[in-house]
């Protein structure tokens, strides 16, 4: 039989010491939040078709392009989950919580699954981490959720971060909005990419968010949306800029981002990053305000607020150095008659929480003490006659104990 193929394109086998670092950032992330009063969420990783539609749009480049859609052996339309939004707004009224105290925190991480083109920093399967914050519609929320993504990335040492954030307005803002840049698209249809032309019709602020260059020059003379938000919108975007201003954080005020997603109203962010490692994948998490998804899913009318990042580019960029070391490392000079000694002792030190390796084969102690040093063992423990001996290899020290006991005692 051949070798098998390398895994499918736009996916990869994360090994130590990526593995790792994968879930390094996830405990961080974790402890992070849970410091903010988040509880976990965890979704399936695929769902009912329509909760993907329904929230990101039918019009949209997920829903057309980028979706894993089938049908399962009763003819049900299922998709592998491209993002985690709609995932957890479906949980959160499957599960009551929109009865629980308000506001509702969550936070989630998993693999998402988008056919698009794989290149640095994206893939076809890929991991997020994000939050979710329900019933609560004041700017308090979501500065304290940027906040939060900032403290990862400070502990991650991620340098040379941009915030960049915009306000997309309410839904009255939107709909006047809307209007006009869709007159602007119609003016200048010749000089666009058909996908754009397209929203022009279903969805001009979409347009916007286009990554073909020649448009994205185009729209720098776009009418902006800033100069269409009414007074609400327009408080509700200081509000939040002064909370920033006041806590020193730097952003920009980019008044094309919208974001790829039509649910958003309001406040929308990117935090990017410069490093030249990602190339043109440098936004590493995004996110903003979705007040309408709710209802839109059946529930009460519910103000919420989100953000997700890129956990594999995320980790190209955080500076994470992390051994896989290992505590001791049992060498038996006794050979196979003494294997029950050495298994005891092995379990005794790991129920004491040590990472322990001992020999499997009966290899000469020679042979042993070299897998020792390839595995970054700290320490050895060699069993010899009627003693044992602990040898420290970072501090070159060596002590002898007459039993296990004894050896347990001097090392807790």
């Amino acid at each position: 039989m051949q070798r098998p193929q390398n895994p499918p394109r736009g996916t990869i086998d994360l090994l130590s010491p990526e593995s790792l670092s994968c879930r390094y950032i996830e405990n961080l992330a974790q402890r992070i939040f849970e410091s903010a009063g988040f509880q976990e969420v965890k979704t399936p990783i695929f769902e009912a078709t329509e909760i993907f539609v329904r929230a990101a749009g039918e019009a949209s480049d997920i829903v057309n392009k980028e979706m894993y859609t089938f049908e399962d052996r009763s003819g049900r339309s299922l998709t592998l989950r491209p993002e985690g939004t709609a995932g957890v707004v479906r949980a959160y009224l499957t599960n009551g919580l929109d009865r629980k105290t308000k506001p509702v925190k969550l936070w989630y991480s998993g693999e998402m699954f988008r056919y698009e083109r794989s290149q640095v920093g994206r893939y076809r399967q890929f991991r997020q981490i994000g939050v979710e914050i329900f019933a609560s519609g004041g700017v308090l929320i979501e500065f304290e959720a940027i906040t939060l993504a900032l403290k990862l990335f400070q502990e991650l040492k991620i340098k040379d971060l941009v915030l960049e954030i915009n306000s997309v307005g309410d839904f009255e803002s939107r709909k006047i909005y809307q209007e006009v840049l869709r007159s602007f698209l119609k003016e200048h249809e010749n000089k666009i990419c058909p996908d754009c032309q397209k929203r022009s019709e279903s969805n001009p602020i979409r347009a916007l968010d286009c990554k073909i260059p020649e448009d994205q020059e185009l729209y720098k003379q776009a009418p902006k949306i800033k100069d269409y938000l009414n007074n609400e919108s327009l408080e509700h975007h200081k509000q939040l800029i002064k909370l920033l201003e006041d806590f020193n954080i730097n952003y920009i005020w980019n008044e094309s981002l919208v974001r790829g997603l039509d649910y958003y109203n309001n406040t929308v962010f990117e935090i990017k990053t410069n490093n030249k490692t990602l190339a043109n994948q440098n936004t590493i998490c995004a996110g903003g305000r979705y007040d309408s998804l709710v209802k839109d899913f059946g529930g009460d009318n519910t103000p919420a607020f989100g953000w997700a990042l890129g956990l594999e580019r995320v980790m190209q960029i955080a500076e994470i150095n992390l051994k896989q070391n290992i505590d001791f490392f049992l060498i038996n000079e006794l050979g196979q008659e003494n294997i029950i000694e050495i298994i005891s002792l092995a379990n005794k030190l790991r129920n004491l929480k040590f990472k322990i390796c001992f020999d499997y084969d009966n290899k000469s102690p020679n042979k042993q003490f070299e897998l020792a040093k390839k595995l970054n063992a700290e320490k050895i423990i060699i069993f010899k006659e009627g003693k044992l001996i602990l040898k420290d290899l970072l501090n070159e020290k060596q002590f002898v104990f007459e039993n296990s006991e004894e050896l347990i005692k001097n090392i807790i």
